[in-house]
């Protein structure tokens, strides 16, 4: 019987799902997810990452009482005792930059302060961990938040909680922008081209933005999905991570292959891009996710009562057909 998820529960287990094929993926073994996609030879051990983590911890945050400060609480019980993991134990690989931040929130609570304000290395968390914002925004105001400066400055803020800086921002405007398209149930292809070019135009009308417009460039560009795959730039970036997530959605017509194409393609962001594309289809197209992959992520209890919680506080209730 297939499990009836709601609009929310969809994105968050696009995501968490993308995140352990990701995981999946990386495998030294016979069994790791191969490009072929083929589940059946897989050893389908499923566990999710601290993108996946530090998501829930967002989407708990919204739930139980939106504030920056609830945000760095639950941040900081994610990193101390191993909340919103998958397997309840301590996973800090590649997050130095929000750990950093937990410990000066921790030290000053000082929330304008404690986010890095140089670009940092595999900024692209961000990237996810904006999404269940965009949502619950899509959901207070509708598509047309990003012509609300206060809504767009809350997502902004929340970026800056761990990256305070433009090229962050951008990527998770982007993103948000992109998240309410396809909850407006524009397709895939479309929402791409709307958030590109409408939240393109939104920072270069911004004079704090204007100097990193240039790394935006080629999204902004009609033939991105020309690229050849050594044209793109793999350094973990929030902007590259955007770019080369867009560019996988932008060359396949389904899930699948788009799957197929990211374990194909990349190495180092694999993750952050199953994640993201898992996401976005599991919005857009309710059949996407295979059953076996929801009753994987279905055995941690907590994903499910987070998911109660974020349906019982009526933030994240949105009108689709």
């Amino acid at each position: 019987m297939t499990k009836r998820l709601s609009t929310i529960g969809r994105l968050l287990y696009g995501i968490a799902i993308g995140d352990a094929l990701g995981n999946l993926s990386k495998r030294n073994t016979a069994a790791a997810l191969k490009a072929s996609n083929d589940l059946d030879d897989s050893d389908f051990d499923f566990v999710w990452t601290p993108t996946t983590g530090l998501t829930l911890a967002i989407v708990r945050a919204i739930s139980l009482g939106y504030s920056r400060v609830n945000v760095m609480h639950n941040f900081a019980e994610w990193w101390r005792n191993g909340q919103f993991s998958m397997t309840n134990s301590l996973q800090t690989d590649r997050f130095e930059t929000e750990i950093q931040s937990i410990i000066n929130f921790e030290l000053t609570r000082d929330l304008d302060s404690i986010g890095a304000t140089e670009p940092a290395q595999n900024d692209e968390n961000v990237l996810i961990r904006v999404m269940p914002i965009a949502f619950y925004e899509t959901a207070r105001i509708g598509s047309s938040f990003i012509n609300d400066e206060k809504s767009m400055g809350s997502i902004h803020d929340i970026v800056s909680l761990t990256n305070d800086y433009p090229s962050a921002m951008m990527s998770a405007g982007m993103v948000s922008f992109l998240i309410s398209q396809i909850i407006a149930r524009e397709s895939v292809h479309q929402s791409l081209e709307n958030a590109i070019a409408i939240t393109y135009e939104y920072y270069s009308r911004r004079s704090i933005f204007q100097p990193d417009l240039i790394n935006f460039a080629p999204m902004n560009m009609p033939d991105l999905p020309d690229l050849q795959a050594d044209q793109l730039v793999h350094d973990g970036s929030a902007t590259h991570t955007l770019e080369n997530a867009c560019w996988v959605l932008f060359s396949t017509e389904n899930l699948n292959d788009a799957i197929k194409l990211a374990v194909k393609t990349f190495s180092k962001q694999r993750q952050t891009i199953l994640a993201f594309i898992c996401a976005i289809y599991a919005l857009s197209d309710r059949s996407s996710l295979d059953e076996r992959w929801i009753e994987q992520i279905d055995k941690k209890a907590e994903t499910n009562l987070i998911l109660r919680i974020a349906n019982r506080s009526n933030r994240f209730h949105v009108r689709t057909d």
